[in-house]
């Protein structure tokens, strides 16, 4: 009787023992899980802020949460963002439609050719300053004509133009029948340097 009591006391022992061990692993589990979820982004974490200067880090942000920054993005502004850790700057601003236009007037890497690329809600490619398919291209600042200053025959006129978009209100991009146009808030962010890889 003894020696049954015995066996059915140590395997209870064990049960509970191994019950204990599993709790501790699966709540480990569940601590490394929501760690590995923070790393790659998968936690709850809030979308990049853009500041009062219109400055953005989006250093460690994951893509869902860029693109929900670029959905709620303020229209009729430029916005600088960076990130530090791919080593990837742009200055974009979003028209009142949702067209999204990107700046590369001063490049990190003065090597690399300036350009500008207006995409639409989407993200597609509507024009883009170096591709030979856009066609003709004139940019209104303030009404004012400065054709196309990022293409390599006007390139004298750049100069002319950052000038210009230092003060001016709006900026409007003629192509092929259609005109986009975007506000010129916080122009002094056009001086920041940007990635100007294509």
């Amino acid at each position: 009787m003894n020696y049954k009591l015995n066996i059915l006391l140590m395997s209870t022992i064990l049960v509970c023992s191994g019950c204990q061990t599993v709790q501790k692993v699966s709540s480990g589990v569940t601590k490394t899980t929501d760690k590995v979820k923070s790393l790659v982004g998968l936690g709850e974490t809030k979308a990049p802020e853009i500041d009062q200067q219109g400055v953005v880090d989006a250093s460690k942000a994951t893509l869902e949460k860029l693109e929900q920054m670029t959905l709620n993005m303020p229209t009729g502004q430029w916005v600088y963002v960076e990130n530090d850790l791919q080593g990837i700057y742009t200055l974009q601003n979003k028209s009142t439609d949702g067209n999204m236009l990107y700046f590369r007037l001063n490049c990190k890497i003065p090597s690399q050719q300036s350009g500008f690329t207006i995409q639409d809600k989407d993200g597609k490619d509507l024009v883009k300053a170096h591709d030979p398919q856009t066609g003709q291209i004139q940019f209104l600042v303030d009404n004012k004509n400065y054709g196309n200053p990022f293409d390599l025959v006007n390139a004298k006129k750049m100069p002319a133009f950052k000038q210009a978009l230092k003060t001016a209100k709006t900026i409007k991009i003629f192509n092929n029948s259609k005109l986009y146009t975007f506000e010129n808030a916080h122009a002094e962010l056009l001086n920041k340097p940007v990635t100007c890889r294509e």
